[in-house]
């Protein structure tokens, strides 16, 4: 396990922002990379992915390989100085090296690459990251680079290389509202406006399925692969997701991260379970079916407004029981 303090992520809003506004607020720079006790869980999944479907989770343009060797500086930067006990350079035969502690993993910070320097970031950290870069000619940004492991409900290889307008195209409100101020955000990033986000979506994973299955989600329906006729809070779980946004320096790239988190609805304290109901029906109707309300809604509704459910607890083996409550780490 990780012996490190918790971080206090962001929990449900009793009082959600304007859905308009994406709920931003001003970024923590201590806090733009967090691991915590759950990191062998998810390393473990990350390396599964990697490894069944490389093409899939990582996604480079030519336009992007100069700003991955500025992340990947930029995140063992960060690492090295936030967690000096897990993450370490040193050098070997005249060559530098990052050396992971905590799973005992290192990797050359000079070329040739021992892997891809998104992929070493990747490895590195529990977050995703993507890449976008400002167009001179269209003055929009561009997907120009992406480690995606854990995709909320879309493919990778069908957005690299897509403007910040056609991103998330499946997504209501998306392109005839939320990108232009997306776009507008980008354009005035600076070092002293970072800023982060968090949202959640309900998910029903499979009974029984490793943690890397049921966190690679490309099909939006995918969120409920599990049984959904004959479901019970112990089935259900809170996905979320910690979102960051700077820009790097050099390149003068925007780097959206995203650091996923998963709970059982049934491990939700008093006061959450009251949060989560009002940020819920805060909900845009149109988002609200996207994230599929009608699905879950009479069973977490009624979990958390304390209503009587039945359970059938041979149905409930899943990797996700190790890792409720979920902290982060400063």
């Amino acid at each position: 396990m990780v012996d490190i303090e918790p971080y206090s992520y962001t929990t449900f809003r009793s009082k959600p922002p304007n859905y308009m506004t994406m709920g931003l607020k001003k970024l923590d720079e201590k806090a733009w990379l967090t691991i915590d006790k759950t990191y062998f869980d998810f390393f473990a999944a990350r390396k599964a992915l990697l490894a069944m479907h490389p093409d899939e989770v990582i996604q480079v343009t030519p336009d992007g390989e100069e700003a991955c060797e500025e992340l990947l500086d930029e995140v063992v930067s960060f690492l090295t100085d936030k967690y000096p006990k897990h993450f370490d350079v040193f050098e070997r035969d005249g060559r530098k090296y990052i050396r992971n502690r905590i799973i005992k993993e290192e990797f050359s910070l000079q070329k040739p690459y021992d892997a891809h320097p998104l992929e070493i970031c990747a490895r590195l950290a529990m977050e995703d990251f993507s890449i976008l870069q400002r167009s001179e000619f269209s003055s929009q940004h561009y997907l120009v680079a992406s480690a995606t492991l854990f995709p909320a409900g879309w493919r990778l290889c069908e957005r690299i290389g897509k403007s910040v307008s056609d991103l998330h195209g499946p997504v209501p409100l998306w392109k005839s509202k939320l990108s232009q101020s997306v776009e507008h955000y980008f354009s005035r990033l600076n070092d002293k406006s970072c800023m982060e986000r968090s949202t959640f979506f309900i998910q029903i994973p499979t009974p029984k399925a490793p943690l890397a299955d049921y966190l690679f989600v490309q099909k939006p329906q995918d969120f409920f692969s599990g049984t959904i006729n004959r479901l019970f809070p112990e089935y259900v779980v809170i996905r979320r997701e910690r979102q960051t946004f700077r820009r790097l320096p050099k390149s003068n790239t925007v780097v959206f991260t995203v650091k996923t988190s998963v709970q059982r609805l049934t491990d939700l304290g008093e006061e959450e379970r009251e949060s989560i109901i009002k940020e819920i029906e805060a909900w845009e109707p149109d988002i609200a079916n996207y994230k599929g309300l009608p699905l879950w809604k009479r069973v977490v509704f009624g979990y958390c407004n304390g209503g009587r459910v039945s359970v059938e607890d041979d149905d409930l083996e899943s990797d996700i029981g190790s890792l409720t409550k979920v902290s982060e780490a400063d």
